[in-house]
């Protein structure tokens, strides 16, 4: 009788612990778990941001704006919007005074600069703005909504002027404007005539709004 070839004896082979798969488990959820609040919250961020924006930009300058296609990062601070329109006050029959299309905003510390009020100093990176048409002249009245506006948003029209009693006052280092129309008033007629302009220019270090309007008055009566 041939009997039979020993065997080799196999060493058996490492296993890994449980508890080494279990505290990868743990370590997996709890990763996505946080990568899913972190997700939410920015989502709920960016349902609520325009709302938010309008509601206090309403409450400090009695003016409606509504946006359209707001987008934003909270992390480094930049926002987008596909589309704007700014009116006087929220009344049906208010004046439109100004539309914009695709514009953003640039500001690091918009969390800072969201909750200031009253005089202090909000620094915007960059903005850019791109006005399909402004209505850059004043009403019966003599007063200039549109600039008004402006002031009581933070943005004199001359440099150190009076803004909102509870607004920041407003310094953005680079402001890119794009402007296609803007509505001017003869002051012999009193009559409204928009006119084309398709202008662009470049601001940095603005603080008041008159440069702008200087500018753009300027570009209207090249034309």
């Amino acid at each position: 009788m041939i009997a039979p070839a020993p065997t080799r004896p196999t060493s058996p082979s490492p296993s890994v612990p449980v508890f080494a798969h279990r505290k990868g488990g743990v370590f997996t959820w709890l990763i996505g778990g946080l990568v899913f609040l972190a997700a939410a919250a920015v989502l709920v961020w960016m349902l609520l941001l325009p709302a938010a924006v309008e509601s206090r930009f309403a409450a400090t300058t009695g003016a409606s704006l509504r946006l359209q296609g707001l987008a934003g990062d909270p992390f480094s601070g930049k926002a987008t919007v596909t589309g704007w329109t700014l009116r006087e006050n929220d009344t049906p029959t208010s004046p439109v005074l100004a539309r914009g299309a695709a514009s953003a905003l640039h500001a690091p510390d918009w969390q800072g600069n969201f909750n200031r009020s009253g005089g202090e100093l909000v620094v915007i990176d960059q903005l850019d703005i791109h006005l399909f048409d402004a209505r850059l002249a004043p009403d019966p009245d003599g007063r200039w909504p549109l600039l008004a506006i402006a002031a009581a948003a933070g943005l004199p029209y001359e440099r150190g002027g009076p803004i909102g009693d509870e607004s920041p006052r407003l310094l953005i280092k680079k402001l890119r404007l794009r402007v296609d129309t803007i509505l001017v008033r003869d002051a012999a007629t009193g009559r409204e005539t928009p006119v084309r302009i398709d202008w662009r220019g470049e601001f940095t270090e603005l603080d008041h709004t008159r440069p702008i309007v200087a500018a753009l008055l300027a570009a209207a009566r090249a034309r």
